[in-house]
């Protein structure tokens, strides 16, 4: 599959699951802040319920299902506190990546230089940034939308359109929304952005391209350098 780059302005990379693999860092950091309140989620659990949550997300549903409990903003904030110490830690150890994304940004960063290549993320702003630099990549990317820009998380499509705004805002311009892609790899990503109004390119990195196709995204492959 091609697709013709040319058309759009503004590229919207979703981070955990399209560029690295920290999902089951993730799943583990979790669980072992959970585990002190007597918690444990299985990985189906993870990928079925909790996967495309960012952290505050992710907290409030388990506690709720779990223990039928309404967190405070306190306890939300020392949970994700917890789980972003642990989660470093995981990370300092190993990073896996995606090798068809590096090519992927790399390609279109490149070729396409009028592109504007932004992260828009669930995950924490220290993560991406660490991570991005340890690629090398992070000079690729025009900027990072994070879990602490926004007040509510993928499925909504708030984070897309936080992204358009402070794009436009910094660089004083007006993009119309056929002119924005996004790279997605979960479901939730691909409804946020679908809800946004934006093209959708979603990559079957951790759901199966039959599932990824159920939610009609423009283009759907099993890896990005295919469209290269």
């Amino acid at each position: 599959m091609k697709i013709d780059f040319s058309k759009y302005e503004l590229i919207f990379f979703d981070f955990d699951g399209v560029i690295v693999d920290t999902e089951w860092q993730h799943f583990l950091a979790f669980n072992e802040v959970l585990s002190k309140y007597g918690i444990k989620i299985t990985k189906k659990e993870y990928m079925d319920e909790y996967l495309a949550y960012d952290d505050k997300g992710c907290f409030i549903k388990v506690f709720k299902n779990k223990l039928n409990k309404n967190l405070s903003k306190t306890e939300i904030q020392n949970l994700i506190k917890q789980k972003t110490k642990i989660l470093m830690e995981k990370i300092r150890q190993k990073i896996k990546v995606y090798p068809d994304a590096v090519e992927f940004i790399n390609f279109l960063s490149e070729n396409f230089k009028n592109i504007k290549l932004c992260i828009v993320s669930g995950a924490l702003k220290q993560e991406i940034l660490y991570i991005l630099k340890k690629l090398k990549l992070d000079k690729k990317f025009f900027l990072i939308i994070s879990a602490e820009d926004v007040d509510k998380g993928k499925p909504s499509p708030e984070p897309f359109l936080i992204a358009k705004k402070k794009t436009e805002n910094l660089l004083n311009k007006k993009f119309k929304k056929d002119k924005i892609l996004v790279i997605e790899d979960s479901i939730n990503g691909v409804k946020a952005a679908k809800k946004a109004g934006f093209d959708v390119l979603a990559v079957a990195h951790t759901y199966s391209v039959r599932k990824l196709k159920l939610l009609n995204p423009n283009y759907v492959v099993k890896n990005l350098t295919t469209v290269i």
